[in-house]
């Protein structure tokens, strides 16, 4: 264990005594019993109260407090009304940011520090706070402006720096934000991003080569409100790379503040990412010794809920570098939830992690989902420490299937009554199996489950629910050989292909099975560990027709979308919860039932064992002399063994799969490719539909599956990786997740219920109307559908990437290589970045630059004889 201290943070100011605090005029309005969505600007011992139309809109030199409250469960933004909760029983999630400019004074934050106190304090310190730094800012944060981004001004307000001419930089996903920079420099520019440069008869928009539609739109609509805020009475797009495709009029304007002549462009930025395992939770434990606070090691690693026992503990949980954590014990004194914001600090501070790290403080019975996310199993209880209460566990899955959010829930897309076509996987064939054996697998093969979904879930008006009719799952056994699954991978592409559209593909490893694939099988699903002799002859298809001369079966689950038998070794511990099918060495077929289990369990077993043949039932402790003989020695002594001695051992708790619904368990990640293909995945807080965007791939993580959402206009690279992403998650989740869990992929336009019922509404017409980037910018360049606008008639018009790539020594696509100035790329070879090809640096030239020293374009270029090509990349001093 380590523990260190630290003394109390501002000596120099005196600190408030918690009794005389007076709580700020603007804070008394709010009352709280509302929800709503409020922010204010802090004026050195006052605050200002901003009108609805500035929110979203902040200035670097200033610091702001941003108040959302919504009913638990729901999101709030800040299109939230607010309104008076009158309902007996309901309860508010309050959450309080504070928000500091990256050139913030240090009177100012101190004067933020003390207002976030005031209002808590009015709040009856019912709330969690979170500090936010510019650039730096929380998932939950963000998600309050995702409509409309957030700009960011130099200075203290708008007289701050003159309108008439100003950059900025668009940065960030989900909501994309818009930061005016300090000088207008070509310095400021990279490949990544969106440029805007205002000028007084321009609003020009650059487009980064390396950037994606999604803050291509964000970049043209922000120049479209710019240009009405000022006046000004053009838009220009600028593509990276082409600005000589300006008009002459337009370049003019432009060289004024950006001559094109010094033009330089940095490479888009490599964003850090932290390796899967680098992050590591740790958990300190916190206390106060005259008026020094202290702060002990007490566990590294899985947390889990119990580790925060007291109700008058502090805790403090280092999530670095995604979040610092305070956690305040709901008996704890007021003087330490008031306190506790600067207590943390003082912790980032001492650890020397930079002073942009986030932090936040939470109180018991209180914790936001964020927080709840980095513990399994977390149980909710409200402040007074009463249990949430769950779902009840039982759905009938043909009543409840017309329900998004219940199918979501229990993972059922319809009632199992569908076709199924079951294949096995082999070495030299895949081989279909015949419906009277293909509910037994075993755990040496690999299988291909073709479903198609039951059309008696169709909808009153004759529509399915679902926006798909294939399901085709891959099932893997624990002791498949690689080989297999390789197989069965590519033999599931190959089916999804010849299905073409409405397919969702569904990935399994043994053990790991969802609720739908077991309800197609009924519950009646066998696995059995025997390897079959034929595996060994090179990989053949297993003769399902005949069983091993005996076998024990546990019986997992008691419904048909929870159930299965798992085969289980003489040296299994018998619970009496449970139910077991054994098949005797003299062929005799027996269940043999707990004296705790349940008759749905025992229904369950009954289906099963019916496949086997006809069956004889048992219960614990009226077992007959038939039975003993007939199940043989080593099954009777373990079955003495766990009962005669009362040696009742508690097994396993099962997952659950309707702790899917978990709030704090589900979240939407969006997919990116950076530079030379290096994926991140980014949280988006408070998603909907809106949020699929679709030219990116999407996780969406529902705690017992996950789904990969791959839009239509998807690169793919992109596409491809899908797979690699959702492992990815999963591996680097802060909460220790099974591996093997299932992974699915839905395409746009194809997505099951059991998908879309996690998002509170869908709209299966959205994409039909959803703004593209093409015919955004084509609607400003040709605003009546004539006439070439401000560009040169016929200049190239770059598509939206979302990544660029080194050379692979292919020759198509000009202008996704990464690009460099033409000056180091005439330069030592030995400082070439190691993404260049010395015989081909022609293809990391701009368009302007290929121009300007060829005398034409790659296009033109590509179609010389390959000779040609080399004699004038010499000439050029290109090769």
């Amino acid at each position: 264990m380590s523990c260190f201290s630290y003394g109390l943070l501002m000596q120099d100011q005196k600190r408030p005594v918690y009794e005389d605090i007076k709580i700020d005029t603007a804070f008394r309005k709010i009352s709280p019993r509302s929800i709503g969505f409020h922010i204010w600007r802090i004026q050195h011992d006052h605050v200002e109260t901003l009108p609805k139309e500035q929110y979203g809109t902040f200035y670097d030199e200033c610091t702001y407090v941003i108040y959302a409250a919504s009913l638990t469960g729901t999101s709030c933004d800040k299109s939230t009304i607010n309104r008076e909760i009158k309902t007996a029983g309901a309860t508010i999630e309050r959450n309080i940011h504070f928000w500091l400019g990256a050139n913030i004074s240090p009177e100012r934050s101190k004067s933020a520090a003390y207002k976030i106190i005031e209002l808590d304090l009015h709040l009856d310190h019912k709330t969690t706070q979170f500090r936010e730094s510019q650039g730096h800012e929380g998932i939950r944060f963000l998600s309050y402006f995702k409509d409309d981004g957030i700009v960011v001004h130099s200075g203290s307000d708008a007289s701050s720096t003159p309108a008439e001419s100003r950059l900025y930089q668009i940065s960030g996903t989900a909501p994309q934000r818009c930061i005016q920079q300090k000088t207008i420099s070509w310095q400021c520019f990279n490949s990544g991003q969106v440029m805007i440069l205002q000028t007084a008869t321009i609003v020009f928009v650059w487009i980064g080569r390396s950037t994606g539609s999604v803050e291509r739109i964000f970049g043209i609509r922000m120049g479209e409100r710019l240009q009405k805020l000022h006046s000004i009475a053009e838009v220009a797009i600028v593509d990276d790379g082409y600005e000589q495709s300006m008009s002459i009029a337009r370049k003019d304007v432009w060289n004024a503040y950006l001559n094109l002549a010094k033009r330089f462009v940095k490479p888009m930025p490599l964003t850090p990412t932290v390796g899967v395992g680098d992050t590591l939770l740790k958990l300190y434990q916190c206390d106060t010794v005259n008026g020094v606070f202290r702060v002990e090691l007490v566990k590294t690693g899985t947390l889990e809920q119990a580790d925060l026992y007291g109700r008058d503990s502090i805790y403090i949980v280092d999530y670095f570098p995604s979040a610092i954590w305070i956690w305040i014990g709901r008996s704890s004194h007021k003087q330490n939830r008031a306190e506790a914001m600067r207590h943390v600090r003082g912790y980032v501070i001492k650890k020397g992690y930079p002073a942009s790290t986030p932090v936040a403080r939470v109180i018991d019975g209180l914790e936001p989902a964020e927080f709840v996310s980095l513990f399994p199993a977390w149980v909710s209880a409200d402040i007074n420490g009463n249990t949430v209460k769950g779902l009840s566990e039982k759905f009938d899955a043909l009543t409840l299937i017309q329900r998004p959010r219940i199918a979501a829930k229990i993972q059922l897309m319809d009632d199992g009554t569908g076709d199924m076509t079951v294949y096995q996987i082999g070495l030299d064939e895949v081989k279909e199996i015949p419906l009277k054996y293909a509910k037994t697998f075993y755990s040496g093969n690999c299988y291909a489950v073709h479903y198609e979904v039951a059309c008696s879930t169709e909808n009153a008006n004759g529509s399915l629910p679902n926006s798909i009719r294939n399901v085709v799952y891959l099932w893997c056994g624990l002791n498949a050989p690689p080989e297999h699954r390789t197989l069965g991978e590519a033999f599931l592409n190959e089916l999804c292909d010849h299905l073409k559209k409405n397919v969702v593909q569904v990935r399994i490893t043994e053990g790991m099975e969802p609720p739908h694939f077991l309800q197609i099988f009924k519950g009646a699903l066998i696995v059995l560990n025997a390897q079959d002799p034929s595996l060994e002859q090179g990989g053949g298809v297993v003769n399902l027709r005949k069983y091993p001369t005996s076998f024990v079966l546990k019986v997992v689950g008691n419904t048909t979308y929870t159930c299965k038998a798992v085969q289980v070794s003489s040296k299994t511990l018998y619970y009496p919860e449970d139910c077991y099918i054994l098949k005797a060495p003299d062929n005799e077929v027996w269940i043999w039932c707990g004296q705790y289990s349940t008759g749905d369990s025992r229904e369950m077993a009954k289906s099963i064992a019916s496949q086997l043949g006809e069956y004889n039932l048992v219960m614990e402790g009226n077992e007959t002399d038939e039975f003993f003989n007939s199940v043989g020695e080593k099954f009777l002594k373990q079955l003495k063994k766990t009962t005669a001695a009362g040696n009742i051992i508690t097994p396993a708790v099962q997952m659950n799969v309707a702790q899917t619904w978990d709030h704090s368990v589900i979240a939407l990640y969006r997919c990116q490719l950076l530079e030379e293909g290096k994926p991140t995945l980014r949280q988006i807080f408070g998603f909907t539909q809106r949020d699929l965007r679709p030219d990116s791939v999407f996780l969406l993580d529902a705690g017992n599956i996950v789904y990969a959402w791959v839009g239509e206009q998807t690169l793919p690279e992109e596409r491809v990786q899908c797979w690699d992403l959702a492992k990815q998650l999963i591996a680097s989740h802060p909460v220790q997740r099974d591996t093997a869990m299932p992974i699915a992929t839905v395409r746009q336009g194809e997505e099951p219920i059991t998908f879309v019922g996690f998002f509170d509404s869908w709209d299966k017409k959205y994409y039909e109307t959803c703004v593209l980037y093409e015919n955004l910018r084509t609607a400003i360049e040709y605003p009546n559908g004539v006439g070439a606008g401000g560009r040169i008639p016929g200049a190239p018009i770059p598509v939206p990437r979302s990544s660029v790539r080194s050379d692979d020594g292919s020759s198509d696509d000009f202008d996704r290589y990464q690009k460099y100035p033409l000056d180091m790329l005439r330069g030592d070879p030995a400082n070439l970045p190691a993404s260049v090809n010395p015989t081909r640096k022609e293809i990391h030239l701009t368009h302007d630059d290929f121009v300007t020293v060829f005398s034409m374009t790659y296009h033109e270029f590509e179609e010389l004889p390959k000779w040609k090509q080399v004699e004038l990349k010499k000439q050029n001093k290109l090769f």
